[in-house]
Parts: structure tokens; sequence; C-alpha cells
């Protein structure tokens, strides 16, 4: 028999409360992430200066909560990293500015929330949000910064586009597309938009279009010519390279489908498709 460690209990070990017992345990109960149950978010702003006004609100921080209780103003750079930081050893949370910096620090003894980061004088919102066992990001790449190395399945939400990412932290070898990296954030996603063929009737779909690192999947049909006669027409994908995929547009000359079927050559056409895809 082999004893562990339990806590909290009404006696023996488990009635001593500490710090780093409460951390252990409240880390898991929400990600890291501005609270957005109170306040005003901790919503920051670019001014003059420059500066960045950051909103009253809340955030938990690795398993601790922090309060600001009214706007602040911080002194900010061209480049730099605007964070929420933690540190026990002296039981104090601030916003600070870190000039030059990309990256948060997240280690037991410092941690640090990303709130907005400095690109040569342009602010950007890099706020991710707890709520519950899937937090939420404004963008994809607020989420890499807030969390860099979560575990296997973590998931999050991006609020400007609606995805649900979740990471995957091993590698694999597809059968089509060859090696997919590790560490990585996989992703459902559509996208719409207007291709033109080349002379072989041939469109391409690439990972920028979708905003994705790589491509894994892609599932898609194309629409029909509203310019002239309404000639219905299909599509096939194929795999290029995790970066490209390509259709071809087929299409009959009338619109019951009955007439001559041939590929639809520089013929600018709508396609829907949906993709499985990643991004690093």
């Amino acid at each position: 028999m082999a004893d562990l460690a339990v806590w909290p209990t009404d006696g023996a070990d488990g009635s001593v409360s500490s710090e780093a017992r409460w951390r252990k345990m409240a880390r898991l109960w929400v990600p890291a992430g501005v609270d957005q149950t109170r306040g005003a978010l901790l919503v920051p702003a670019l001014i003059a200066g420059p500066a960045i006004t950051v909103q009253p609100g809340g955030a938990w921080l690795d398993g601790h909560f922090a309060e600001l209780a009214a706007a602040a103003t911080i002194p900010a750079s061209a480049n730099g990293l605007l964070v929420v930081r933690f540190t026990p050893a002296d039981n104090h949370a601030e916003l600070l500015y870190r000039d030059a910096a990309t990256t948060p620090t997240q280690t037991d003894p410092t941690w640090e929330l990303p709130i907005g980061l400095m690109t040569a004088g342009a602010l950007a919102d890099r706020r991710a949000f707890a709520n519950g066992a899937t937090p939420t990001a404004v963008t994809a790449a607020a989420m890499k910064l807030n969390y860099p190395a979560p575990p296997d399945g973590f998931q999050c939400i991006t609020l400007d586009d609606g995805r649900v990412y979740t990471r995957r932290v091993a590698g694999f070898t597809h059968p089509v597309v060859g090696a997919v990296p590790a560490n990585r954030w996989e992703c459902w996603t559509t996208y719409a938009a207007t291709k033109t063929t080349d002379a072989n009737g041939i469109f391409s779909i690439t990972a920028g279009d979708l905003n994705l690192t790589g491509i894994i999947s892609v599932q898609g049909s194309t629409g029909w010519d509203a310019s002239a006669s309404p000639f219905m027409f299909t599509g096939t994908m194929r795999y290029a390279s995790q970066t490209l995929w390509q259709g071809r547009a087929h299409g009959t000359t009338n619109v019951t489908g009955t007439g001559t079927v041939g590929a639809k050559v520089n013929f600018a056409t709508v396609i829907y498709v949906q993709a499985f895809g990643y991004v690093t």
C-alpha cells in the first residue's frame, strides 16, 4: 500500500491549507483568462504617448484570481506586450508592460496573462476569457499566446470566427497528406468564395484562404454560372500539398444536366467547402 497526499480534509495533513495546494486545485477549475462575468473585461485601448488604457475587470491567473477595480493607464512603446503578472513570492499582481516582449512568462514563480500586443505602434487585442472548462479568445493569435503549451485535447473557441480548436500534442503521418506536425491546434471550418478556373478548369484553395497553417482534408462543391445561362456544374477536389488543394469544375450545356459535360475553363465560380486543418 502507498499513501497519497489528499486535501482538503477535516483532519490530519489534509486540513492544512496552503497557497501551493490551493493553486494545484484551482488551476484545474478554470483555465487562465479574463473573467467574463464582471467589470469591463480588461479591454485595452491605445492612446497618445503611446500608452494603453485598460478597463476594470478580473482575471484567473493559474489558479489565483486578480481584480482591477478602476481603469488604469500603462505607458507603452512601439513594440511590446501588456500582461497581468502574478508573482506568488510577494503575493502581488499588476498590469505590466514588457518592452520588446512578444510572449508571456508562464511559470510557477511568474505567471503572465496577455492583454495586448504592440507591433510597430499598433495595438492588437490578445485577451483570452475564462468560461468554465472551455475558454474563448478574441483571435487564434490570442489563443496561441495565452495557451502556448496546453495539454492534449485542450479546447478553445475563437470569437472572431467561431471556430472550436483542439490542441493535439503528438504528430502523425496521414496516408494522403503525409507528416502532420506536433503541437498543433486542429479545427473544422467552412469557406465560400469566388474562384476562377485556369485553362484546364482547375481552381486552387490555399491554407491562407482558410486562415490555417495546413489543410488535412477538404470537401466541397462549386456553384453555377450566374453571368450567363444557369449552367449547372460540380467540382472534384485533390490534394497538392498541406498548403494547397485544387478543384476542377465540370459543367453541362443546359440547366437540366443532360447536355455535354466538360471542364469549365477560365471561369469564375462560387465554391463552397468544408475543411479540416490546423494552425501552429
